[in-house]
């Protein structure tokens, strides 16, 4: 159940259940009932009112729809579903509310209190909109039916089976209560055991895949290890397609996680559907997520632009659902916004030496680490540096960044410029730059078009000047 507020709650269910009550009403499947004049007979009586310990059940029949069952375990008091024609789980909450609903009307008004035949006839109990059973523990069931709206509009006849008392049912009452199996379905994209408050944290999923028509983006979140021993800003999530590089925590977050946390589409739309390009699902965008416990994938289709709203589909679930939520701006995000600015993020206690191929010219920064991991001697060319300056000269193309996106190939030209990173452990990484026009340069990591760009003035401040400045024998300031 949805660890909301008791009224938040309250009024989400009224709310879905007057759109389904609308639905209902306009479907012409109810018959037409002449309506008889309103009763001058009023009092206030006790309708039904069972104990929720005692019953066992309560089967539901809507009219010519699939009927269903509520069922209650004597034990832990869990309700759920029964349906032989069900593909989705019942909502928690909308179950309770309705099982307790149908058990419990103790102050209803009684407009006939001896209706004959043709008054029941009239008020539509010849063909109830609703029936419900409620089945005690005891064997003694109790039957009840929904007859016609009221002629003032203010709600629904209602008696029990084996009476001729005549009952009205309020609005909000038979809102709760006059509904279809897919109205009690719970559609959420994630299970309300992962994400009980709506929202997902950075610490839930640990794998992400969004795909649409022109890209794909995979992310992995790192280990508990990876993370405590990452360099000071790294994110917890890495960016494993189209190239491996670290993601902005605060994107995953915003606009993937809290928005797919939010994924409750309004209703069923379709169950079997025949012909699925008619909702843009024949080929459609996907979001796949997956935790220690759960994994699920969610199919997207075409946004409606009339009902404003969405055709989605929950792998291993052979219905279209719509939704009106406006949740699905990950469909829209780019790996540049995805990923930190910084190409690079690492420790420099872990690199052994970096290359620098400055268009013709060729510069080798190398270190030297005390065992005690904390002091560091560094030479440039065999020339040694200062602590500092060793360490601000490797900051400074830690600090390339990427300025944009771009759409260019690989220029059929030698890279301006190549950065290559040895590490202490044997491994290496490699940044190539190809100049594109006058300030643009395509970053390449790895052998890889990561589809991005930085730019001459970004090299100048972060790494060029800071070679003009030692071989002038002066000191790197701090960026």
């Amino acid at each position: 159940m949805r660890r909301t507020t008791l009224i938040v709650c309250i009024v989400a269910v009224v709310l879905l259940s007057a759109g389904i009550f609308i639905l209902y009403t306009w479907s012409g499947d109810e018959p037409e009932q002449p309506q008889p004049e309103q009763p001058y007979n009023e009092t206030v009586k006790v309708f039904v009112s069972e104990q929720t310990e005692n019953i066992t059940s309560i089967y539901f029949a809507p009219h010519n729809k699939k009927p269903f069952a509520l069922l209650r375990d004597a034990l832990s008091g869990e309700i759920t579903l029964d349906a032989a024609e069900a593909i989705f789980p019942g909502d928690l909450f909308m179950m309770y509310v309705m099982f307790e609903q149908a058990i419990t009307l103790n102050s209803l008004v009684c407009v006939i209190e001896e209706a004959d035949n043709e008054q029941l006839d009239m008020l539509g109990f010849s063909n109830p909109v609703m029936s419900w059973r409620i089945n005690r523990a005891d064997g003694i069931s109790i039957d009840i039916e929904v007859g016609a709206e009221q002629a003032a509009g203010q709600g629904r006849y209602v008696r029990r089976h084996d009476s001729r008392e005549i009952f009205i049912l309020t609005e909000m009452q038979q809102m709760i209560l006059v509904q279809e199996l897919e109205d009690i379905y719970d559609l959420s994209f994630i299970p309300h055991s992962i994400s009980p408050n709506d929202e997902l944290s950075l610490q839930t999923v640990n794998h992400i895949i969004i795909e649409t028509e022109d890209s794909i983006i995979e992310l992995r979140k790192r280990s508990d290890e990876e993370f405590a021993n990452a360099i000071m800003g790294t994110s917890m999530y890495r960016i494993e397609q189209p190239v491996s590089w670290d993601s902005n925590d605060f994107i995953v977050q915003t606009i993937i996680l809290e928005n797919a946390a939010r994924i409750v589409p309004d209703s069923v739309e379709v169950i079997n559907p025949a012909n699925l390009s008619v909702y843009g699902l024949d080929n459609p965008a996907k979001l796949t997520m997956s935790t220690g416990e759960w994994s699920g994938t969610l199919l997207i289709g075409d946004h409606d632009v009339e009902r404003e709203g969405r055709y989605v589909m929950i792998e291993g679930h052979n219905a279209v659902l719509f939704d009106h939520n406006d949740v699905y701006k990950f469909l829209d995000i780019s790996t540049a916004q995805l990923r930190s600015l910084l190409i690079w993020l690492h420790k420099i206690e872990d690199i052994s030496t970096i290359t620098f191929k400055l268009d013709d010219d060729t510069r080798i920064l190398e270190f030297e680490h005390e065992s005690s991991g904390t002091g560091i001697s560094g030479w440039l060319d065999d020339n040694e540096l200062s602590a500092n300056n060793a360490r601000r000269l490797c900051a400074s193309v830690f600090n390339i960044t990427q300025n944009g996106e771009t759409d260019a190939t690989i220029p059929n030209i030698p890279p301006g410029y190549i950065f290559t990173i040895q590490f202490n452990d044997g491994s290496s990484e490699e940044l190539a730059l190809y100049q594109l026009n006058d300030s643009h340069y395509l970053i390449v990591l790895n052998g890889v078009n990561t589809g991005l760009f930085t730019t001459r003035m970004t090299l100048q401040q972060n790494l060029l000047s800071r070679f003009e400045i030692l071989d002038a024998g002066g000191d790197i300031p701090m960026l």
